[in-house]
């Protein structure tokens, strides 16, 4: 499971793979294993002929440089990935509100000294003290810190917690909240510094090329979860039609945002014969697997030698 494949700064989440590192790893793949696409899983699957030597590589999102990067280094080395894809960021072509959120916090030069705000019905307040100016020493601090290690700054433990407190809310509640965070920091406009998704046209781009096949990623992104049986229709199946309109295919598997889900999600998945759904838990694909719960490993920036050892240990943990 990858998600961006850029040289970053700064990677709380761990999501960034480097392309130099990137193609280290797709140069074992193509030495060494089968990388094939989600569909050929699916019938591996079916038939319960899951090979030994297989990978699927996955990318959750649709940043942008999905396409701009890991799209001409896939194609380099002929590896075949899957894109799960939230429609929704993509259409408007805005950044996901997690990098809005870490971009505020994080990048804002001077920002109050005290945080106080009521989300989802509970008071979060927060003091940043001296951390309310940005200085080279809190930057350098801040960008070592990866979760889920402990906050290394009250920067990093405010974003900590407003993320937590955003993360399980429906959209629209959501945006509000984050706007009342941009008034509290005084943004008045868009910062320029988030990463984007890839653009409708260049989805289709992906789409049409043979390597490449497109899943669902929910509309907005939410945490499954946490909302009530109509919510996750609309959210999967919107984001189902809306892609299958742009891609002018069908669309049959899924990856569930954050790798949350419930019973509900499971019921939706079976009720619409998905071919697949694929979760975060960290576990290896075999013939007893279930189809509408597929585990899959996070790659983070490693090394080559590092991604070998470890690609070998998930394979033998079958």
């Amino acid at each position: 499971m990858y998600h961006r494949i850029a040289d970053i700064d700064r990677d709380p989440w761990q999501l960034a793979v480097t392309p130099e590192h990137f193609e280290q790893s797709l140069t074992l793949l193509q030495k060494k294993f089968n990388v094939i696409t989600v569909s050929e899983l699916v019938e591996q699957l079916n038939n319960k002929s899951i090979t030994s030597d297989s990978v699927c590589l996955t990318f959750d999102d649709g940043y942008a440089d999905n396409f701009h990067i890991a799209k001409p280094l896939l194609e380099k080395y002929s590896c075949p990935a899957t894109f799960f894809i939230p429609s929704q960021n993509l259409i408007q072509h805005s950044p996901f509100w997690w990098d809005e959120l870490e971009a505020i916090i994080f990048n804002e030069e001077h920002l109050p000294t005290r945080f106080s705000q009521i989300i989802n019905g509970h008071q979060l307040a927060c003091s940043l003290g001296h951390e309310s100016s940005l200085t080279e020493r809190l930057v350098k601090k801040q960008n070592r810190w990866k979760w889920p290690e402990k906050p290394l700054t009250k920067r990093c433990r405010l974003y900590l917690r407003i993320w937590e407190a955003l993360k399980p809310l429906p959209y629209p509640q959501l945006e509000i909240e984050l706007a009342k965070i941009k008034t509290w920091a005084s943004i008045k406009e868009a910062s320029k510094s988030e990463p984007l998704p890839m653009t409708m046209g260049q989805l289709q781009v992906l789409s049409s090329h043979p390597l490449f096949e497109i899943g669902m990623h929910t509309v907005s992104h939410p945490a499954l979860s946490s909302h009530p049986y109509e919510i996750q229709l609309r959210e999967i199946l919107e984001n189902k039609n809306t892609l299958e309109h742009y891609c002018n295919r069908p669309i049959n598997t899924i990856a569930f945002p954050y790798g949350d889900h419930n019973n509900v999600t499971l019921d939706i998945v079976q009720n619409l014969a998905l071919a697949a759904a694929f979760s975060t838990k960290e576990s290896s694909v075999t013939n007893e697997s279930q189809r509408i719960n597929l585990g899959r490993f996070q790659v983070n920036d490693w090394k080559g030698e590092k991604f070998e050892k470890l690609l070998f240990k998930w394979i033998r943990a079958k």
